[in-house]
């Protein structure tokens, strides 16, 4: 199996919630933005250029995310040195963030160095693809790679984004990541065995102080017809369906509130 000299940088490790640990959160997105400068500093030294900056807005694993500021940096990083900027929305795009595109939380301006170069999605939106601005369009040489779409899936993916747009569902996901976040922060309060409630509209994560108390609860909530995602060794992930209303998520609160850790010794 092949093997590539990709570089990888750190994405930083940050508490929560954002607002209580912003100066310490700061310095570390700060540290992580350092250690991409120089590992493209190192690379260019190397004759080994970076040929892209990849980062997802939200991570598939952990569920983890950075602050606006980080992104920001991260594409100004990439303007500064000429290295295209790629943001992987397959899991993100098409409403799940409670925005179209999960960068769309970022505010992306001419200041941060423009929108990404290129996005890719998949996913929700029921095709794979990518779209690009215009300096990264595809090559007529390409034009054989542009017509082996397929129209069935690209006019679905019409309906999709017609049906999130007629029925607000945008606006659903939010009211929706409201009552989630409230609920699973007074658990947290409460109960002490999950934390670091974190994501935007119902693309959230928690952590659990264990990996055994993640498999008993996750145990538990299978038993009450719950079923959530493990997304690490101790942490949970939500991806709901965008029509998820406040009241379809109560089960969820009514399993969480009635777990205990040791139900699995009783």
């Amino acid at each position: 199996m092949p093997t590539y000299d990709w570089p990888v940088a750190e994405f930083p490790q940050l508490q929560y919630p954002f607002a209580k640990y912003e100066h310490e959160n700061n310095a570390e997105e700060q540290r992580c933005l350092e250690g991409v400068r120089q590992t493209i500093e190192q690379r260019k030294a190397e004759s080994k250029d970076v040929a892209a900056i990849i980062i997802e807005p939200i991570s598939s694993y952990k569920n983890a995310r950075a602050t606006p500021g980080f992104y920001k940096g991260l594409r100004k990083l990439a303007k500064e040195h000429g290295i295209p900027f790629i943001v992987d929305e397959t899991k993100t795009g098409v409403g799940a963030t409670g925005k179209m595109w999960g960068q769309d939380h970022w505010y992306l301006n001419e200041n941060d160095g423009g929108c990404a170069d290129i996005v890719t999605f998949g996913g929700r939106a029921g095709i794979s693809g990518f779209y690009s601005t215009a300096q990264f369009k595809l090559h007529p040489q390409c034009a054989s790679f542009a017509q082996d779409v397929d129209m069935v899936k690209l006019l679905n993916y019409e309906i999709v984004w017609r049906t999130i747009h007629n029925r607000a569902l945008h606006e659903l996901v939010q009211d929706t990541s409201s009552f989630l976040k409230i609920e699973l922060g007074n658990i947290e309060r409460d109960s002490g065995f999950i934390s670091n409630v974190r994501g935007q509209g119902t693309f959230i994560g928690f952590d659990t102080v264990s990996n055994t108390v993640a498999n008993s609860l996750q145990a538990w909530l299978l038993k009450g017809g719950v079923q959530v995602a493990r997304v690490g060794p101790q942490t949970f992930g939500l991806k709901p369906a965008l029509i998820m209303k406040p009241k379809d998520a109560a089960p969820l609160r009514e399993s969480l509130k009635s777990y205990h850790p040791n139900h699995d010794q009783h």
